[in-house]
């Protein structure tokens, strides 16, 4: 009886293997052209690996197989193509036709909704850069023409057009169907080496919803997980950009008194990260006192976190230029929970705090808080 149980979980497991092994079935053909191979390759954390390759038969059609237990990304390719992206579900078995020599363009896909996502926007994709191509093509052209100016201002309205009207597109996309793994791509669109068409700050919103269906259905996918913690490093980044709330600080002075940032509250308050043991902050500090020595008494005040490690260090960086505003400190240097909740990286570090608690400027550079001190004083 053993001996059975043995074989029958001997077998399950060779069935199953197998299954995992080559759960997923890609068909294809070749309408206009007909290369000798075409290879299939996963895209993994680890970076592109090959899964399987086909020869292409006289009538062009092929037969790939991969095997996945969630949605995993494939690329078809064959030599001197970009590649045809498919996204792959478990059980799937996929028909691609290309229709013709535009390899990566021109072709349907059947068997798979997520990969029918992904050729429209590759279609998409396609027409925005051949516009932009278009553009600079025509831009080329101007460059010698006695109204260069002029021509310049279009072509860089129409490119912003261009741009603006992708991403229109993009956010459509996602919100049509915020559960799809598509979105990563879609989050990842470059329009070109330095223009990406997502921003994860500016465009903060859209990251989060994309994160929070994709983590709530796939939450041991790797990729999912990397952009979870991205979006979560990012949402607590937010919390210390220019028009958020500043969060409280509540640390102790040279004496010991507890004082809180938010008893401040009424004044425009200048948030200082620094050190004595910071070559940069110490040098600053005489401009530091024109500067409070200017706008004293008008509703101004400045509040001084050092990451000092010991309190005699502190303090004789306090005496030499005898700072007369709040001077706090944990003495916990980089380890300080303040300084982590401001993500302080570098010192010194400047936050500009508007009397309602508003930051309005963060900034390594006293030059920035001076002039916007003088607009708003």
């Amino acid at each position: 009886m053993k001996r059975i149980w043995f074989i029958i979980l001997t077998l399950f497991c060779i069935i199953s293997c197998s299954r995992n092994r080559e759960n997923v079935t890609i068909k294809g053909s070749f309408k206009e052209f007909h290369p000798e191979m075409i290879y299939l390759k996963e895209l993994t954390r680890n970076g592109v690996v090959g899964v399987d390759s086909s020869e292409i038969d006289d009538r062009g059609e092929f037969m790939l197989h991969a095997g996945t237990t969630g949605p995993a990304f494939y690329v078809l390719w064959i030599p001197h193509s970009r590649g045809i992206n498919l996204l792959a579900l478990p059980d799937d078995h996929i028909k691609v036709y290309i229709n013709s020599g535009e390899f990566d363009i021109d072709y349907t896909v059947e068997g798979s909704v997520e990969s029918r996502r992904i050729s429209k926007l590759v279609r998409r994709q396609h027409k925005t850069l051949n516009q932009i191509t278009e553009l600079s093509n025509r831009f080329e052209e101007i460059k010698n023409a006695p109204d260069y100016t002029r021509q310049k201002a279009r072509l860089d309205s129409l490119y912003l057009e261009i741009v603006k009207q992708h991403k229109k597109f993009s956010e459509g996309f996602i919100l049509e169907n915020p559960a799809s793994m598509v979105n990563l791509m879609v989050l990842d669109q470059q329009l070109g080496k330095t223009a990406p068409v997502f921003d994860i700050k500016k465009d903060f919103r859209i990251f989060e919803i994309v994160d929070s269906c994709l983590t709530a259905l796939y939450p041991s996918s790797e990729i999912v997980i990397n952009l979870n913690r991205k979006v979560v490093a990012v949402r607590e980044e937010l919390k210390t950009e220019p028009g958020s709330y500043a969060p409280d600080i509540s640390l102790p002075d040279t004496t010991g008194n507890i004082i809180r940032l938010q008893s401040l509250k009424g004044k425009n308050v200048l948030l200082i990260f620094w050190a004595s043991w910071c070559i940069d902050c110490m040098a600053q500090s005489k401009k530091l006192v024109n500067i409070y020595q200017k706008h004293d008494g008008n509703l101004f005040e400045i509040y001084q976190v050092s990451l000092d490690k010991t309190r005699e260090s502190w303090v004789r960086g306090l005496k030499k230029e005898d700072y007369p505003w709040i001077n706090v400190s944990d003495l916990k240097y980089w380890d300080s929970e303040t300084a982590h909740t401001y993500m302080v990286r570098k010192i010194p570090l400047y936050f500009l705090i508007d009397p309602d608690g508003k930051i309005v400027i963060k900034t390594s550079r006293l030059t920035d808080i001076e002039s916007k001190l003088d607009e708003i004083l």
